[in-house]
């Protein structure tokens, strides 16, 4: 069975640890549980979305690999403590992964969905978008460790992300146009686009074999036109006659 990051995330982030995302953020638990339980596979899905676009696979992918290996524990405590500035922490890196304005709409769809304002809940997913990154780096690094591996890796998660986002939130938030992507592009993920056959043209064997054929029979057509025209008189001229010269005593016939 494959690796599912909904399913991850959501263990981490316990009902003690959602009681503490609640009061570092300012909101009641149960507020809390319904933010977060919808915020992983938001996160999930706006990730996918970032796939998209240029240099975007790239840089979550880099977002992984320079994480702090004890991202999760060092979470965790911070939770503990009520450190809301690393909930911030969090919130701008996700901004960064996809775009402000990707992380203002879904803070405004996440608040609307749990009745919170818009910013506790940008705050909330602070902490749920570091609890993402910290999951997917405790995978195989072959997963997540180039472009087209987190391309892989989230594309795998489509199906679990859209059956555990909440319908009114998924409409909210366009999900299916964020997740229609995954698994389609390549560009996005930053591989190098495929090379051509041995040869360099990229065409199959007939066609090369064709158009030799139809630049041999032009360069044919053309030498014989020019070969034609050569031999033929110019219009006017009088055909070459052959004069003998007279011998002595010899007088010319009539």
């Amino acid at each position: 069975m494959g690796v599912d990051l909904n399913g991850l995330v959501s263990k981490y982030l316990t009902p003690q640890l959602v009681s503490q995302i609640a009061s570092t953020a300012g909101v009641d638990p149960d507020s809390a549980q319904k933010l977060i339980g919808a915020a992983v596979p938001a996160v999930l899905a706006s990730l996918g979305g970032a796939l998209a676009a240029p240099g975007g696979a790239k840089k979550i992918s880099d977002a992984v690999s320079n994480s702090d290996p004890d991202l999760l524990t060092k979470l965790t405590g911070a939770l503990g403590a009520g450190q809301l500035q690393t909930l911030n922490d969090g919130a701008n890196a996700l901004g960064g992964l996809i775009g402000a304005g990707g992380l203002s709409n879904l803070a405004n769809a996440l608040g609307q969905y749990a009745g919170v304002p818009p910013e506790a809940a940008q705050s909330a997913l602070g902490a749920v978008s570091q609890a993402v990154i910290g999951v997917i780096g405790q995978q195989d690094p072959s997963t997540w460790s180039d472009p087209s591996a987190i391309v892989g890796l989230i594309a795998s998660q489509k199906g679990a992300i859209a059956a555990a986002l909440p319908a009114s939130l998924s409409q909210a938030l366009g999900a299916p146009s964020l997740l229609a992507g995954l698994g389609a592009s390549s560009a996005a993920s930053g591989a190098a686009p495929a090379a051509p056959p041995a040869g360099g043209s990229g065409l199959p064997t007939w066609a090369i074999v064709l158009i030799v054929v139809v630049v041999l029979a032009a360069v044919a057509y053309y030498w014989l036109a020019i070969h034609k025209k050569a031999e033929k008189p110019a219009a006017g001229m009088a055909p070459a006659t052959t004069e003998f010269a007279m011998l002595p005593g010899v007088s010319r016939v009539g």
